[in-house]
């Protein structure tokens, strides 16, 4: 059984990396069909490994549509699958 707390980190990091992608227009589909999935899953870990969760769940709830950030440990990635240059 999976400790609860460790479901909710899950959930937590679920949401804000897809309203990351969702305010920024990443395509979703594009995203994890990139390299077999690879970038895809690293993209997640960073999410769950980043120290700037506070940072980006306040910018999420402020905006409804802008460019991936600095603070985000994705934004090349996420740049990099809006322009098709991967």
């Amino acid at each position: 059984m999976k400790d609860p707390k460790a479901e909710l980190a899950d959930f937590h990091q679920t949401v804000l990396m897809d309203g990351m992608m969702q305010v920024t227009g990443v395509d979703y589909l594009a995203a994890v069909d990139l390299d077999g999935g690879q970038s895809y899953v690293r993209a997640r870990a960073n999410c769950h490994g980043c120290a700037c969760k506070p940072e980006c769940r306040e910018w999420l709830s402020s905006h409804s549509q802008a460019e991936p950030q600095e603070f985000c440990p994705n934004v090349a990635y996420f740049r990099s699958v809006k322009s098709g240059d991967i």
